[in-house]
């Protein structure tokens, strides 16, 4: 299998699916030191101006449109395209090995999963763009969530250093924020409740439910 992977009709593809699980490992790293690659990049929007100016944009600005670009996250997308290529080029190479005996060159595969990787984006983009449409339809606005109690999921929080953590708001949809503590000198455990009090970017500066349940 390694062999194969690395063999040099398929060093696109093993490169492409390298690059997608290193995408994934870089996510999931950043979700626990408290941040995320996929909200440091910006959310795709649709305004009428930008619907009016599709109609009049340019044969590669269509193309874009038509491959979804513009209504997925950046590394959504990024992520969708090099897994369809991906999984294209070492399937149809490993079709040809086991009926032909051999693999094909890169001349024959690479259009072939390139064309794949195309309608894979247009479809697959355009399904999971409008189940994200669907979801944040329903959510209510970041700031409503002022005042909710959320649930510290991993590490733990301290100043400076936030950590993500659950919370659900009025119409029970689950939201993944990162909080810390609004003031210095306290931390948040894993498992903790604690009170979102004000929001600084994408952090909740929070304090602990038990403590103000104390106060009270």
């Amino acid at each position: 299998m390694v062999t194969f992977l690395l063999s040099q009709q398929n060093l696109p593809y093993a490169i492409s699916l390298s690059l997608v699980l290193l995408l994934g490992l870089l996510e999931s790293l950043s979700l626990v030191i408290g941040a995320s690659l996929i909200g440091l990049l910006h959310e795709p929007h649709h305004t009428d101006d930008g619907l009016q100016a599709h109609k009049q944009a340019s044969p590669l600005l269509r193309l874009a449109n038509w491959l979804c670009i513009h209504r997925l996250p950046v590394l959504i997308w990024f992520s969708l395209a090099l897994a369809c290529f991906a999984i294209t080029g070492l399937s149809f190479n490993l079709l040809s090995l086991s009926m032909l005996g051999q693999l094909q060159p890169q001349f024959i595969s690479l259009p072939i999963a390139l064309l794949v990787m195309c309608f894979c984006c247009h479809y697959l983009g355009k399904y999971i763009a409008d189940r994200l449409s669907y979801r944040i339809s329903t959510v209510v606005s970041i700031d409503d969530l002022n005042g909710c109690i959320a649930k510290v999921t991993f590490g733990r929080a301290s100043q400076g250093f936030p950590r993500a953590a659950v919370v659900i708001d009025k119409n029970q949809q689950e939201h993944q924020v990162f909080v810390e503590p609004n003031y210095s000198g306290i931390e948040f455990d894993e498992g903790e409740l604690v009170v979102l009090v004000t929001r600084r970017g994408r952090v909740w500066l929070a304090e602990s439910a038990t403590s103000l349940a104390k106060a009270c």
